[in-house]
């Protein structure tokens, strides 16, 4: 299994925006393959158990609060050719340029992972 992990800032007055552009988001990774494609709210993002909380990857501001989406593919080949698909569909470039006018892209944290 693949998964590429978004943790997003979002400010709290657009959040039902953001869910629903990543809810289309989502039908075109599947419809292009993906596995699973899922947003998630935060719900407690302090530190806990000695850990370090989630909310140290990302900034907050008062207004903001956390969300999260895994995409999941079979593999990183999987992944790639899934995406390339995704990277050329016209919606999901509108789905883009609407995301970008409600959240600050570039304090987005976006990681790929393979399980072990």
């Amino acid at each position: 299994m693949y998964s590429v992990i978004y943790l997003y800032p979002v400010p709290k007055q657009s959040k039902e925006e953001f869910i629903e552009i990543n809810k289309r988001a989502s039908l075109i990774y599947k419809e292009f393959g993906a596995i699973e494609d899922d947003t998630f709210q935060s719900t407690n993002i302090a530190p806990m158990y000695g850990c370090e909380g989630m909310k140290a990857s990302v900034v907050l501001h008062e207004n903001e609060t956390m969300m999260l989406s895994i995409s999941t593919f079979n593999s990183r080949n999987h992944h790639d050719m899934v995406m390339g698909k995704v990277d050329r569909d016209k919606e999901i470039l509108e789905l883009y340029n609407k995301m970008i006018n409600i959240i600050d892209i570039n304090r987005v944290v976006r990681g790929e992972f393979e399980k072990v």
